[in-house]
């Protein structure tokens, strides 16, 4: 028989479609691509005895009611390798399945191939046929040497029985080739031509294959330390609260994986890093994602950010951990005002200002005429000593200053009026009194509120020693030398953690890293100032007494702060949205791309967020601001917030001098004039 190697048969639309008589195999396979829901089907066969044209075009009017379009190739022994790069696209438009005829002589070659490009997986279905006269040993053996089934695969072995037309159909999987275990078979259904599937009772492939069976499997994280093996591992993750060299969103990420070991039964083998990514000038991955990315692990217990660029390489199962960095200081007098603008005229708006300084001139004005009014009009006789208008002013000024007036008039008008202006400028006085009181016990000071005000401000920045800082200042910190190594070993050393740093400060480039660089890292530092990188527990300290401000995670000084400041304290500290305000906040946790334990973990932690089980984690994890239940903080006036009073107080001594040198020289001119008219000599103290 001349050798096919592509043959593409199509249906001819028919508007009347006649009875087609088909075989037990081809009912069993258009059963399979009904119960699978495949839009497009692959069916490796071979031209044979028991294959022919006519039993596919067959298998094709049987699928036409369907919309299923199938695609057939020849597998013939005699025939080339096919490229089943070419014949399984990377993008496919519908459902795919696969049908594998494995009496053909071709198929355990064929199934090599598709192993070797990890095509094995959920996003094909597949079936393998095979005849009782084939007999189970040789699909058994082709199958045990095969690497690409896999946990999530979706496989499906129809082996024929000695009954005529039943097929007993296995699923078929594996826990981890790449780890040289088993491969399982569960009876899935039986198929016969009268009654089609007759499904195993309560089957569900996710229990089936949910129990690992004490499986270690391959793990990576992220701990910032000297010296830290495999061992370590699980004692420093699972520590409370803080531990040196580990970030808040790495504990949390494991405690999600204990919920999946505890769950699948499995172990977990760890290989710590440094660092999350890094890259070589050879284009070489460095850090976690280098190690997930070249298939290394199985998990990884970290959150990773992801960006667009990381999306082709890693697979997300859970989103949940909201990454937030800021500033956290402690507000005091120096760093900040509790109002803007000057606080002797804040208490009132500057329209009350106006009408207050229209009714002092206008009563200045009344207080002035009456007594001329009450002698002209009531007729009476003169008992009021002319006064000079400066003397009003003052009467109206004591009355403002709540001191009474120091000349009361005999004139009932006059007294009136005096009265009237005391009791107005009483109610004034208390609504003015009472603001400024009420502003200095309930505003809250006003701080630096930005970056830019904050990298402006006096404050001295310090940020927590974790490697996502020292990226981010691109600050390459001296390694302490070991005498015993050699120079070449540490000088190499050293620049591996120097390519990490700079190739992950270029995946990034956040706005002012730059300019705080320049004005906060520079600067030399006193032995006494918080140093540049360091801990919590260390910089907690130095929060408190003041002058400090601290870039890191919030959720991790929180607890800190809680043990150590008091309930006024608290109160006074003050945060300021951080420098990775402009990227990705909720972080992935993820997996090698591909893998075959994402889509069993996914429902896992789905579950586990629906019962509460993770909700309860991130409280553990994710520790709150602690709430200001402190009482009213006084704080001091500042000077510039009464400069007005000085101002007024200066001005008006000032005035008051000058005044005096004006009457001084007026009384030096009249004493010159009369004592020239009467000839008596001048005084020697009245000489200018």
């Amino acid at each position: 028989m001349r050798p096919i190697e592509l043959v593409l048969l199509s249906a001819v639309v028919c508007s009347v479609r006649a009875e087609v008589h088909l075989s037990s195999r081809e009912r069993l396979l258009v059963d399979f691509l009904s119960l699978k829901y495949c839009k497009h089907a692959i069916l490796f066969d071979c031209l044979s005895e028991h294959t022919t044209i006519h039993d596919r075009s067959n298998i094709l009017k049987a699928v036409y009611t369907d919309a299923t379009s199938i695609h057939f190739i020849d597998i013939t022994a005699t025939i080339a390798r096919h490229n089943v790069t070419v014949i399984f696209t990377p993008r496919q438009y519908a459902k795919l399945c696969a049908v594998l005829d494995f009496t053909c002589p071709g198929a355990p070659r064929l199934l090599e191939e598709v192993s070797k490009y990890r095509y094995m997986n959920n996003t094909v279905s597949w079936m393998l046929l095979s005849r009782n006269d084939t007999g189970t040993g040789a699909m058994q053996s082709a199958l045990w040497n095969i690497s690409g089934i896999q946990m999530n695969s979706d496989l499906l072995a129809a082996v024929e029985t000695a009954v005529q037309g039943e097929f007993n159909l296995f699923d078929i999987y594996s826990k981890g080739r790449h780890l040289c275990k088993d491969i399982y078979q569960t009876l899935y259904a039986t198929w016969n031509s009268g009654g089609g599937f007759r499904f195993t009772t309560n089957y569900s492939a996710y229990k089936i294959r949910q129990n690992f069976a004490s499986l270690q499997l391959r793990g990576v994280t992220v701990i910032d330390r000297e010296n830290v093996t495999s061992d370590m591992v699980d004692q420093l993750l699972s520590e409370p609260g803080l531990t040196k060299g580990i970030v808040a969103f790495v504990k949390y990420h494991y405690a999600l994986l204990v919920v999946l070991r505890d769950f699948h039964k499995f172990t977990v083998k760890y290989r710590p890093t440094r660092g999350w990514a890094g890259r070589l000038r050879s284009g070489y991955r460095l850090g976690l994602l280098g190690v997930v990315q070249r298939h290394e692990t199985d998990v990884a217990a970290t959150g990773i950010i992801m960006r667009l660029s990381r999306q082709p390489e890693l697979d997300s199962i859970h989103y949940s951990w909201a990454f937030e960095t800021g500033f956290i200081y402690k507000i005091t007098p120096d760093i900040g005002s509790k109002s803007e603008g000057n606080g002797f005229v804040a208490p009132f708006s500057p329209t009350v200002w106006v009408a207050f300084l229209l009714s002092l001139a206008l009563a200045v004005a009344v207080l002035k005429h009456l007594a001329k009014l009450s002698e002209r009009y009531i007729q009476r006789r003169r008992t009021e000593r002319t006064r000079a208008t400066m003397a009003y002013v003052l009467d109206v000024i004591s009355c403002v200053a709540q001191q009474g007036v120091p000349y009361v008039s005999r004139l009932v008008p006059s007294r009136v009026a005096v009265m009237v202006l005391l009791v107005a400028n009483l109610v004034l006085y208390n609504y003015y009194t009472s603001t400024v009181v009420s502003g200095l016990l309930s505003s809250k000071m006003i701080g630096p509120e930005s970056i830019p005000a904050v990298i402006d401000s006096p404050l001295k920045l310090s940020l927590t020693d974790t490697g996502y800082h020292r990226i981010l200042l691109r600050v390459i910190i001296s390694l302490p030398i070991d005498r015993t190594a050699s120079i070449d070993l540490v000088a190499r050393f050293a620049t591996l953690r120097l390519m990490i740093f700079i190739s992950s400060a270029q995946e990034q480039t956040l706005p002012y890293s730059t300019l705080m660089h320049d004005r906060k890292t520079l600067p030399p530092r006193s032995p006494d100032d918080l140093p540049l990188f360091t801990d919590v527990e260390h910089a907690v300290p130095y929060l408190r007494r003041g002058g400090h401000v601290l870039h890191c995670e919030l959720t991790e000084v929180y607890p800190a702060i809680a043990n150590q400041f008091t309930a006024n304290e608290i109160c006074e500290l003050r945060t300021v949205e951080g420098l990775y305000k402009y990227d990705v906040r909720v972080m992935a946790f993820v997996l090698p791309k591909h893998s075959m334990y994402s889509e069993l973990f996914k429902i896992t932690l789905m579950r586990a967020q629906e019962t509460g089980i993770v909700k309860r984690i991130y409280r553990i994890h994710k520790i709150t601001k602690p709430i200001c239940q402190g009482s009213a903080t006084v704080y001091s006036v500042e000077l510039t917030e009464v400069s007005l009073a000085f101002i007024i107080l200066g001005a008006g001594i000032a005035l008051s001098g000058l005044i005096y040198l004006v009457e001084k020289r007026e009384s030096i001119r009249r004493r010159r004039a009369t004592g020239g008219l009467q000839g008596d000599p001048l005084p020697q103290s009245y000489v200018p």
